[in-house]
């Protein structure tokens, strides 16, 4: 693993995931892949089961338990070689949501990735944040809910001379857009679960998206998961990346108000931003990636 660490906080820290050298060069490039490259590789099983292909366990909570659930699958039901062990804190679930009943079988073979990536698409907002753990050791705290924030906001001139923004773009992106939600649950052929969620009020012409959900047996489940559908890919992804410096303080989840003035482009006033993604390097900038409160 390698830790970027700046005035005492983590910015970053992952897994190397392999190097560059060109000869002529005074660089070495290592990519490196936080938590959810890990997660692309280990099941969301109980590893202690012999025969996984066998075993099934019914989840009863808010989306924050299945979370949970799935993680410490993940990190601590196989103790045997290699370790199976990976430096997240997973912290107790504050009631957020509505409770869902949910069997996984193990013979689905699901990755963590795509287990968390269904409780996203119910609208789970998860962050897992970088930081100190044991003297010397870095890891990961987990952050989750519906929605999450991390309750923090902070302001911003986009436009003003002595603005830590040194720079701005916009990005609308359509191409995901549905107005026609329709989820396939477990069962196959005539026995297959589906669900299809219709926005008849749309203005748009017919835009259906077919998703596997599996693991899923309820209609209801189905029907949320759609429903949340229409909710995320209604509209188009709006996303704005500023350059700030690197010493700015602001994270993933914070809230951000930006106030624009002049530009040939964006309306002046203040707008009103959710913090999604930040990515950088060891330069004296990093960009972080904000959308609309709310989804995109």
């Amino acid at each position: 693993m390698l830790a970027f660490e700046r005035d005492g906080q983590i910015e970053y820290n992952g897994y190397i995931h392999g190097r560059t050298y060109k000869r002529g060069s005074s660089m070495v490039n290592v990519p490196l892949g936080d938590l959810w490259s890990l997660m692309n590789t280990r099941l969301a099983v109980d590893h202690s089961e012999e025969h996984v292909e066998e075993w099934a366990e019914t989840v009863v909570g808010v989306l924050g338990v299945h979370l949970n659930t799935g993680l410490v699958w993940a990190r601590d039901s196989y103790t045997g070689t290699p370790d199976a062990f990976f430096p997240l804190t997973i912290p107790g679930v504050a009631p957020s949501g509505p409770s869902v009943s949910r069997t996984y079988f193990g013979y689905h073979l699901t990755t963590v990735t795509d287990y968390l990536n269904d409780l996203m698409e119910q609208g789970l907002d998860i962050y897992f944040r970088p930081g100190w753990g044991d003297p010397g050791a870095v890891g990961w705290v987990t952050n989750s809910g519906v929605p999450w924030s991390s309750g923090a906001t902070s302001e911003f001139s986009a436009t003003a001379d002595e603005s830590p923004v040194t720079g701005f773009s916009e990005t609308i992106d359509g191409i995901r857009m549905m107005n026609n939600s329709i989820r396939v649950g477990e069962g196959s052929e005539v026995d297959m679960l589906a669900i299809s969620n219709l926005d008849v009020g749309s203005a748009l012409p017919l835009l259906e998206r077919v998703t596997q959900s599996k693991t899923v047996t309820s209609t209801s489940q189905l029907s949320m998961m759609a429903g949340q559908d229409l909710v995320t890919y209604g509209q188009p992804t709006e996303q704005w990346d500023l350059q700030v410096t690197a010493d700015t303080q602001v994270d993933v989840g914070d809230t951000l108000r930006l106030r624009f003035d002049g530009d040939p482009w964006i309306d002046d006033g203040w707008y009103t931003r959710r913090v999604v993604k930040i990515s950088g390097d060891m330069s004296d900038t990093k960009t972080v990636g904000v959308q609309p409160v709310g989804g995109a």
